[in-house]
C-alpha cells in the first residue's frame, strides 16, 4: 500500500511539474568553414537542393540508470568530448538537495562514432551520486522554489517554480569558452501553465564545474537576463561563420500556432555585449533595433542550424510543431532564402495524449562524408515516468 501511494504521489508530481516542452530553445550550432554570404531576398522559395536517400534507426541512446526521464539533447564538441545539454530531468532517487526533478542536466561522452549508436555517457554527480544541473539557480530562484514547494507550501501558489531550460551551445575555441543559451521559465500547476520570462547566455569555462550565469543588469527585475519576453528570445539555434555568430530566435507569440524565426548577428568576441548585436531586417539590411527583426522562415524554438559541406549550403533541422514529422530546410546564407521544409522522417510518437515530437536536433560533429550522412535525435515519452532519446542516421543525396 505504501509503495502504491508513493507511486501515485510521484505521478501527480510529474503531471504538475513535467511538461512536454521542458527545454527552451534549440541546439546543434558550431563553426562553419563557409565564407560569409550575402542574403538577398527571394520572391519565392528556392528549389530543393537535396533529397533523402535513406533513413536508418539506431535505437535509443544509452542513458544512465540514475535518470528516468529527460528531453532535448543539444550537443557540441568541447575539446575531445561531446557534451549534451538536457531539459527537465527526473531522477531515479533523490539528490543531495532531496529532490528528484532537475530543471536541466548534462552528460558527456568520448564516443566519436555515431554509426553504431552512441554510448559511454557520463555525468558529474553530487555527494549521493545523483547527476547535477548544468545551469545553476541563483540564490533568489532557489529560495522562491523552496518557499513554493509541496502541497502545503510556505507561500502560494504551491508548486510554482523557476526553471532554467537549455538552448544551443557555441564553442569559442580561441578563448577556450563555451557560451550556452538558456530560457528562464516560470511555471505553476497545470498543463502548459508556464511562460518564458526571458533568455540569456551562460559562460562555461571548465568542464569540471557548472556554467556561470553572468549578471547583465539590462532588466531590473531579472538581472541575469540578456533578452526579455518571448518575442525577444534568441538562442533557438546558432551557427558560427568565421568570427560572426548568427543566432536564431523562434518563439511562438500569443495566439500563434507557428514559430517565426528571426535572426541576429554578433562578433563572437562581443557576444556578451548587447550593444554589439544586430538584427536582420530583410532585404539584406541589418538593424541595431531588435524591433526591426524580420521573419526569415517558420521553424521551431528547438532546432539546429549548421553548414553542410556536402551540399554547400546551410541546413536547419527541426520537428514540425505539433506533429511527428522531422523536416529540413536549406539556404545559401544564414539569412536565406530558405527552402520549403522537406520531410526527413516520421518520428515514433510519444505515448502521451499529445503524441507529437518537439525536440528533433541534429549533431553535426558526428556527420560523415562532409555531411552526406547526418545524425538526428529526438525524445519520446515511453511511460508516465519514462522517456527515451532515439537516434536516426540520415543519408542525403545532392540534386542537380
Amino acid at each position: 500500500m505504501a509503495r502504491t501511494l508513493m507511486l501515485l504521489a510521484l505521478l501527480v508530481i510529474i503531471l504538475l511539474i513535467f511538461n512536454p516542452f521542458g527545454c527552451g530553445s534549440s541546439g546543434g550550432g558550431g563553426s562553419s568553414p563557409a565564407p560569409v554570404v550575402s542574403a538577398p531576398e527571394a520572391a519565392s522559395e528556392p528549389l530543393p537542393v537535396v533529397a533523402i536517400a535513406s533513413v536508418r534507426e539506431l535505437g535509443p541512446i544509452e542513458t544512465s540508470g540514475t535518470i528516468l526521464m529527460r528531453d532535448c539533447g543539444y550537443s557540441a564538441q568541447v575539446g575531445g568530448k561531446s557534451v549534451w545539454l538536457f531539459g527537465d530531468t527526473l531522477l531515479d532517487f533523490a539528490n543531495e538537495d532531496n529532490t528528484r526533478m532537475l530543471c536541466n542536466s548534462w552528460s558527456s561522452t568520448y564516443d566519436v562514432d555515431a554509426g553504431d549508436g552512441l554510448a559511454g555517457f557520463e555525468e558529474r554527480v553530487d555527494d549521493v551520486g545523483a547527476p547535477v544541473p548544468f545551469f545553476p539557480l541563483t540564490e533568489q530562484e532557489q529560495a522562491f522554489n523552496a518557499a513554493h514547494a509541496g502541497t502545503a507550501c510556505a507561500e502560494e501558489p504551491c508548486h510554482a517554480r523557476w526553471s532554467i531550460w537549455p538552448g544551443t551551445m557555441v564553442v569559442d575555441d580561441l578563448r577556450q569558452l563555451v557560451f550556452a543559451f538558456y530560457h528562464k521559465v516560470y511555471s505553476e500547476v497545470g498543463e502548459f501553465n508556464f511562460r518564458h520570462v526571458g533568455h540569456s547566455i551562460a559562460v562555461w569555462r571548465d568542464l569540471s564545474e557548472t556554467a556561470e550565469r553572468p549578471v547583465f543588469s539590462y532588466y531590473d527585475e531579472y538581472p541575469t537576463l540578456f533578452f526579455a519576453e518571448d518575442r525577444d528570445g534568441f538562442g533557438s539555434a546558432a551557427v558560427l561563420v568565421g568570427e560572426d555568430l548568427y543566432v536564431y530566435g523562434c518563439e511562438m507569440l500569443a495566439g500563434d500556432i507557428v514559430k517565426p524565426c528571426r535572426l541576429a548577428r554578433v562578433l563572437l568576441a562581443d557576444i556578451l555585449d548587447r550593444e554589439a548585436w544586430a538584427f536582420y531586417a530583410g532585404d539584406g539590411d541589418w538593424s541595431a533595433d531588435i524591433g526591426d527583426a524580420a521573419v526569415v522562415f517558420y521553424g521551431n524554438n528547438m532546432m539546429s542550424v549548421f553548414y553542410n559541406e556536402y551540399i554547400g549550403q546551410y541546413m536547419t533541422i527541426y520537428s514540425q510543431p505539433m506533429d511527428t514529422r522531422v523536416v529540413l530546410r536549406t539556404a545559401p546564407s544564414p539569412a536565406g532564402p530558405w527552402s520549403e521544409p522537406l520531410d526527413v522522417f516520421i518520428a515514433e510518437p510519444a505515448v502521451s495524449s499529445k503524441g507529437w515530437i518537439y525536440d528533433a536536433l541534429a549533431h553535426p560533429q558526428y556527420a560523415e562524408g562532409g555531411g552526406q550522412t547526418i545524425y538526428i535525435t529526438y525524445t519520446r515519452q515511453t511511460g508516465p515516468a519514462a522517456s527515451e532519446m532515439r537516434q536516426i542516421a540520415v543519408v542525403l543525396e545532392k540534386l542537380n
